[in-house]
């Protein structure tokens, strides 16, 4: 089956269909998503996060021979608005600003003169702490197990089960540690794992800090805005605007910058109808999902459908989701989300 969706997505590279469709909805915005850059295996442990350095270079090599148009979100949203008209627009967003984002992605993203929007939850980079359940499936990819007990401090943790079950009680159990505390935990799951705790001191799965944020954002291609404090936006008001509120404020005070904080992305791209009229009233102009698709001129502003980029999607299946042959085939069928 994959075979057979390769060889139509090359069938419409090839022919120029996935061109004429391109042109169909030059008007419309394309909003990719991109996570981080893999700097060791991490594009093999979670494909659809972690983008390899050879799979990123093929896409962005497309895009700056192509006839697509890298732009600002800021532009892109005046162009949503009718202020300006661009055609084949393209904005390069990134989700949760994990430290290669910022110190490996970026970087390859400026070379192309590619303007891009990083989404950052805070709490990961308050808490210089590995992003703890991903890193604990990385472990466990890396040496599955049915269970393991840890000692820690004279005391024997035991944990058994499928990896989402192991992983829910590890972080129950670290629930009461501090940041110390934390980081040792970790270090005792290695060694009964078995496993490496490179991931720890390289900072391969944590959040950056404040400095290379603001490092970052020396450059006019780099622009930091808001995706949570905890990664979470439930749907009651006061925790909308905890989550939201908290974010803006620490970027605010944090990164010493009087850029608006108006941009957000929903946690995991979910979202719910209840949670529209509470960014409204927080002052937040765009608001992206991971629903995939193109965006019409007259999209929602806080509904914005983006691409996902991910390392185990081939060039032609990238190429024939930007051209809008994915989004006409949607149309056709009425598969679509207002």
């Amino acid at each position: 089956m994959q075979r057979l969706r390769e060889a139509i997505y090359s069938l419409l590279v090839i022919t120029g269909i996935a061109r004429i469709l391109s042109y169909w909805h030059r008007d419309k915005l394309v909003i990719l998503c991109f996570h981080s850059m893999s700097v060791k295996d991490e594009h093999q442990f979670w494909p659809g996060v972690f983008i390899s350095k050879n799979k990123l270079t093929e896409v962005l090599e497309y895009l700056n021979r192509s006839h697509f148009n890298v732009v600002s979100l800021d532009d892109a949203e005046r162009h949503l608005r009718g202020d300006i008209r661009l055609k084949y627009p393209v904005v390069i967003t990134v989700d949760d600003g994990w430290r290669s984002s910022i110190t490996e992605l970026l970087p390859v993203f400026q070379a192309y003169q590619f303007p891009a929007t990083v989404y950052v939850t805070t709490y990961y980079c308050d808490h210089q702490i590995p992003v703890v359940n991903v890193v604990l499936q990385y472990w466990l990819w890396q040496k599955p197990t049915e269970a393991f007990d840890v000692i820690f401090r004279q005391q024997q943790y035991h944990f058994s089960g499928d990896t989402p079950t192991k992983v829910s009680a590890v972080e129950r159990v670290m629930k009461a540690f501090n940041d110390e505390e934390k980081n040792a935990f970790l270090h005792a799951i290695t060694q009964a794992l078995d496993v490496s705790d490179d991931a720890i001191s390289s900072k391969q799965f944590h959040n950056a800090n404040y400095t290379e944020l603001k490092s970052a954002l020396a450059s006019p291609l780099a622009d930091v805005q808001l995706h949570t404090h905890t990664h979470q936006l439930p749907i009651d008001c006061e925790s909308i605007h905890r989550e939201i509120q908290t974010n803006r404020d620490v970027l605010a005070m944090q990164l010493s910058s009087q850029k608006a904080r108006a941009h957000f992305c929903y946690p995991s791209g979910i979202w719910s109808p209840e949670h529209i009229p509470e960014l409204h009233a927080l002052g937040i102009r765009t608001a992206t999902t991971l629903d995939e698709g193109l965006n019409e001129r007259s999209e929602h502003p806080l509904k914005l459908k983006r691409n996902l980029v991910m390392d185990s999607r081939s060039l032609n299946q990238f190429i024939v989701t930007v051209s809008g042959v994915v989004d006409t085939l949607r149309w056709a069928m009425g598969k679509t989300r207002s």
